[in-house]
């Protein structure tokens, strides 16, 4: 059976919309203020700050924004009761919603667009004629010529919306929706029209086509969506002071878990419209809970891919003739090269075919999905671009974390296309493999792990070099059981993450005390879960656990060194102080000590290694300004806290820390860190990622 045999891509399901109330909110609010205001946009003395309001949604392939536009209104009658009853607060908003419910929907595909007769380079007649072609297709009439329409309207705003108005048999008081999909197409359009120039000679189409939107937004109930890949933001910022357009952008946030198990029981089949998705995929031994944790582990929620997993699983399903089994015998399909190479294939193109000016920067957005770096909207990548667009235009996702914070959102199932593909860097490679590694979840939260980041890919690249560096030396100077180790490592491999050890583990007052692990759970860590050459960060960042974990043997496997690195990053003047050090310590040797290296063979050994950004004096002093390995039985902190047998702590001095992290990368974390315990893009800087980037690749 071919590849295209077995993982078919045929639909015969009728997918729910889900999860798009705050959307509907936001573009119904910004529909009504443009409806409010409209006679100050008219007035000759309208204020110069004035705008007309149109919703816009400048996303990539597959963010759902067809979706959207096709069902909004469907969306507004059904969400009239719920989220929207807070809309209707007011006689004039209420009056608006009812309005609204009994508007006509135009959708224009401006992919149609074209030069058109008998203004052939007037992209204003081209889009009227393409608006009054899709009114009279929508309603099944024959098409009006080009020369008779040019005739009518006379390129009036008045007379396009009065032959609208008769073309879809529509009251004068009944609002008209216009969306606009695929926008994207005046990319391409240079020469097909005459654009207006910018004073430095340069051609904007977007320009030009918002200005047209703003003189038909001048006639009453008269209303429009946009949507398509494209800059947005430049777009947006161009339009305002040109055309006089204010964008409003709509999120469309990919779906979370919950949305997906609501997307799996909505959804039914085509034809037989009582068996839901979930009837067919799902039994009493694999659960629909199960089924939407996995779909989102591999589609990171983007609905297009979303719905393109769900067709091949059910055609899967369909074809073998029986529906699966179990949660494992779901996920070995999911886990399939050839399933993720078919369902991510349309949507991995840009990706794979970036020119060398996006190339350059593809490293740092797979390190800002990896670390989980949040952006704000206007943060720009460089003097010419924004990152908001740059995500857009390489292929990445956006999740919005607020109205105007982001995250980079990289679809798992996106990696079998792209990792093995010889024109990626050794680095590229590391984080891919990385992000395929990493639970999806983690998208979604707005916790900053950029400096335990930074740390485990330097020992990832650490371990494994060829070339001769300081700090693989330094550990083995401090060392003696690390000095036996097999280094270099057989090659670098990307992060690994572990389900946080504390998982589950209620977080009440009673037990906050409570730091430490159960045997079954370090059994299952230490025999299954580490192994030779793999770089571990737990899942969870409240976790009990070190920021990274490794295991290393020696050459003939005499003896086995389990490190634990924790990663201090203390800016403040106090620093890094001993209890600070105990508390580690406890955490992390005193049970690996307890419940396993006390019941094991001598072989095994266990070393934490305190990697910090600034030490207390006492401590310093102590040290007297330089590392030190701290082994069986020695006592620190004022004899308070003894290192248990087959145990070591290193403590590195401030020194020392710059072999693996610069000093110039430091300062730029401790300027982002000193406003925020999660800085976004703009704190950290494009130049200090730019940094991090070639501190990686001179070690590669």
């Amino acid at each position: 059976m071919s590849l295209g045999e077995k993982w078919a891509v045929g639909s015969f399901v009728q997918f729910a919309v889900i999860d798009r109330e705050e959307d509907v909110y936001r573009v119904t609010e910004q529909l009504y203020h443009l409806e409010s205001n409209r006679h100050e946009l008219r007035a000759e003395t309208s204020s110069p700050f004035y705008r007309a309001t149109v919703p816009f949604a400048p996303h990539l392939f597959g963010s759902g924004k067809t979706t959207f536009c096709l069902s909004y209104l469907e969306l507004v009658q059904r969400f009239r009761e719920t989220s929207l009853s807070s809309f209707a607060s007011d006689g004039s908003r209420k009056e608006f919603l009812d309005k609204l419910r009994e508007a006509v929907l135009l959708y224009v595909d401006l992919r149609l667009l074209e030069p058109t007769d008998p203004k052939e380079k007037s992209l204003k007649w081209a889009v009227y004629y393409l608006i009054i072609k899709t009114a009279c297709l929508q309603v099944g009439i024959p098409m009006m010529r080009k020369t008779q329409a040019y005739e009518t309207v006379e390129m009036e705003a008045l007379n396009l919306v009065t032959l609208l108005r008769d073309i879809l048999n529509m009251r004068t008081d009944q609002f008209l929706l216009v969306a606009f999909d695929e926008v994207g197409v005046l990319d391409e359009s240079d020469d097909e029209f005459h654009f207006k120039r910018t004073p430095d000679g340069r051609v904007r189409p977007y320009n030009d086509f918002f200005r047209i939107l703003w003189e038909l937004c001048l006639e009453d109930n008269v209303f429009f969506i946009v949507v398509g890949k494209s800059e947005g933001l430049s777009i947006k910022n161009y339009v305002a002071s040109v055309s006089k357009v204010l964008l409003h952008f709509i999120s469309l946030s990919p779906l979370n878990s919950s949305s997906i198990v609501e997307f799996l029981e909505k959804s039914h089949l085509k034809v037989q419209t009582q068996i839901r998705v979930c009837d067919i995929l799902c039994n009493r031994s694999f659960s629909v809970n199960e089924l939407a944790e996995a779909l989102l582990e591999y589609t990171g929620g983007v609905p297009g891919l979303l719905t393109r997993a769900v067709n091949m699983l059910l055609n899967y399903v369909q074809t073998r003739g029986q529906s699966f089994r179990s949660k494992e015998d779901c996920l070995s399909c999911m886990k399939e090269d050839g399933f993720r190479t078919v369902c991510s294939q349309p949507f991995v193109t840009r990706i794979s075919t970036l020119d060398e000016s996006r190339r350059s920067v593809l490293d740092m957005l797979l390190m800002m999905a990896l670390y989980r770096i949040p952006f704000k909207a206007d943060d720009e990548l460089n003097s010419e671009s924004y990152l908001f667009d740059a995500v857009t235009e390489m292929g990445f996702y956006r999740y919005p974390i607020d109205d105007n914070t982001f995250q980079v959102l990289f679809p798992k199932v996106f990696i079998i296309n792209l990792n093995n593909a010889s024109s990626f860097s050794l680095l590229e490679k590391i984080l891919l493999g990385s992000l395929n590694m990493e639970p999806v979840d983690c998208f979604f939260s707005s916790k900053c792990r950029v400096f335990e980041g930074i740390v485990a890919t330097r020992l990832v690249l650490m371990l494994s070099s060829t070339i001769r560096n300081e700090f693989r030396e330094l550990l083995g100077r401090l060392s003696a059981i690390w000095k036996e180790m097999k280094l270099p490592i057989h090659g670098p491999s990307p992060l690994h993450y572990m389900m946080s050890v504390s998982r589950g583990e209620a977080r009440s007052e009673s037990n906050k005390k409570r730091k430490t692990y159960g045997c079954n759970e370090w059994n299952e860590i230490i025999h299954k879960a580490l192994c030779f050459d793999r770089v571990y960060i737990p899942k969870e960042v409240n976790s009990y656990s070190p920021d990274i974990m490794f295991k290393l043997q020696s050459p003939d496997d005499s003896n086995v060194l389990m490190v634990g690195v924790a990663c201090k990053g203390r800016w403040k003047s106090e620093g890094i102080g001993w209890s600070d050090i105990i508390e580690e310590a406890k955490k992390f040797l005193y049970p690996v000590f307890n419940e396993f290296l006390s019941q094991a063979l001598e072989c095994y050994h266990c070393m934490l290694i305190i990697f910090g950004t600034k030490l207390a004096l006492n401590v310093t002093s102590e040290l007297g300004n330089q590392s030190r390995c701290y082994t069986s039985r020695m006592r620190i902190g004022g004899n308070s806290f003894e290192i248990p047998p087959n145990c070591e702590l290193v403590i590195l001095c401030e020194r020392d820390v710059e072999m693996l992290i610069d000093r110039e990368i430091l300062n730029g974390l401790e300027r982002a860190f000193s406003t925020s315990d999660n800085p976004p893009f703009g704190d950290l800087g494009f130049n200090l990622l730019r940094r991090a980037r070639d501190s990686f690749m001179s070690w590669q």
